[in-house]
């Protein structure tokens, strides 16, 4: 369910109200929790690609153009407080905390967030991309519980239930993992952004597949089927000539 404040619409415009529902909520469970204290703000992060799984009625160019009409708005502030240098996850604050935030429902906001409910059904973006060294055979484990909430996110959005992840599931997304690092080597882009890069996308591509590979869901038969899901996910980039991410790259390599 998603919802908004009619006079904070009528102030500010419908589509930045909703977006601001988001950020009322997540600053306020921060602020709840001492989370993300940065130089006199409370904040949260996203990233686009994130905020589309999220808002699926909104398209990236559509997102973008929300936060910068909160950003000329004077309403949030954009920030950068990721450890490592390639990670592109964007910071928000709220400006103006005594307008916009409740701040006496603080308990209630974290009251929800125990119980694993938000205001708008979803979980917001996972952490920061951590920071590592040069990539080695152990990046797959650095990367591991990132893809997994990954693919947990990807389960709440289609089925509305978490992910069950249990040794067979493990053992599956390390090979899909190794995999899809494999093929961003082979195209000089092997940082662990750009391998979870490519899952996202396969994952937020999903619905572009042919409806017996839409029903392999289990991480296992992702492994088992993932040359056919690069194949047919590639053709249809090929159609739509979306932009050129290191994903589309990967899938180019089956031309």
């Amino acid at each position: 369910m998603y919802s908004f404040d009619p006079k904070l619409a009528k102030d500010i415009g419908l589509e930045e109200s909703i977006m601001m529902t988001h950020f009322q909520f997540w600053i306020v469970k921060n602020k709840t929790n001492n989370k993300h204290e940065y130089d006199g703000h409370t904040w949260t992060y996203n990233s686009v690609n994130a905020f589309e799984l999220q808002f699926p009625f909104w398209t990236k160019n559509q997102i973008s153009r929300i936060l910068k009409s909160l950003e000329k708005k004077n309403v949030i502030k954009v920030g950068n407080y990721n450890k490592a240098k390639y990670d592109r996850t964007k910071w928000f604050c709220i400006i103006d905390e005594q307008r916009f935030l409740d701040l006496k429902n603080c308990n209630v906001a974290n009251a929800e967030m125990q119980s694993g409910k938000t205001r708008n059904g979803m979980l917001q973006n996972q952490k920061p991309i951590p920071v590592t060294k040069a990539v080695t055979e152990t990046d797959t484990k650095t990367i591991y519980k990132k893809a997994i909430d990954l693919f947990n996110q990807f389960c709440l959005k289609r089925f509305d239930a978490p992910a069950k992840i249990d040794g067979v599931q493990g053992k599956a997304m390390k090979s899909i993992l190794s995999y899809l690092k494999k093929l961003c080597s082979q195209k000089g882009n092997n940082t662990p952004e750009d391998v979870l890069n490519a899952l996202e996308f396969i994952f937020h591509r999903w619905d572009d597949l042919e409806p017996f590979l839409q029903k392999q869901v289990k991480l296992s038969q992702i492994n088992s089927n993932l040359v056919n899901i690069i194949n047919q996910l590639k053709n249809g980039s090929e159609q739509t000539q979306s932009s050129s991410s290191i994903a589309e790259d990967i899938l180019a390599k089956y031309k």
